[in-house]
């Protein structure tokens, strides 16, 4: 049963409107995850400007996806993954590796590192090893890139809780499923 529910644009609080316009252009719809953030629009307004300030940052859009798909699969987020899946592809990821990302089986080493990274903020609790940390700097990364990445792992995680209170209906093509992957 949902707890919060999925507003309408017309539902939604006149200052979050704006917000389900400009993602109607950009995604091509309102995604249901953000119109369950909806219920307070500085929730909603709040994390897309937080992504998009992210955006800007260090990390280049496979990095962030590489995040967002290594966190979301840490966190059990089906919905995330789903949609980080698409975002992936979008960037110029291949099926493969957005696979490879969610498991940190890239052959990439420096798409690795950001996924290994991720994925340990995540089960650590934001007490990644220091052996991580070196890969990460190793690969080239800067301390900026550093806390932008635990930026990216933050917001994600918010998306992740949002989702698993309200057991937000999928509404991007399904990913697939990994074999150790719970339902969420």
């Amino acid at each position: 049963m949902a707890t919060l529910g999925i507003l309408t644009r017309e539902q939604a609080p006149a200052a979050a409107q704006p917000t389900y316009d400009g993602l109607q252009k950009m995604v091509g719809f309102m995604p249901n995850l953000y119109a369950t953030f909806a219920h307070s629009a500085r929730a909603l307004n709040g994390s897309i400007a937080w992504a998009e300030t992210l955006r800007k940052g260090e990390l280049n859009g496979q990095e962030a996806e590489a995040i967002f798909l290594a966190a979301s699969e840490a966190n059990n987020c089906f919905y995330c993954v789903s949609a980080h899946t698409q975002m992936g592809l979008g960037f110029g990821l291949t099926e493969e590796q957005t696979l490879a990302l969610r498991q940190q089986t890239s052959t990439d080493p420096k798409l690795n590192a950001v996924a290994t990274l991720a994925r340990d903020v995540v089960e650590s609790r934001g007490f990644p090893s220091r052996a991580n940390i070196e890969a990460f700097f190793a690969q080239g990364y800067s301390k900026a890139a550093l806390v932008e990445l635990i930026g990216f792992v933050a917001l994600n995680t918010f998306n992740n809780y949002v989702e698993h209170l309200d057991g937000t209906p999928i509404d991007w093509p399904l990913a697939q499923r990994l074999p150790t992957t719970a339902e969420g």
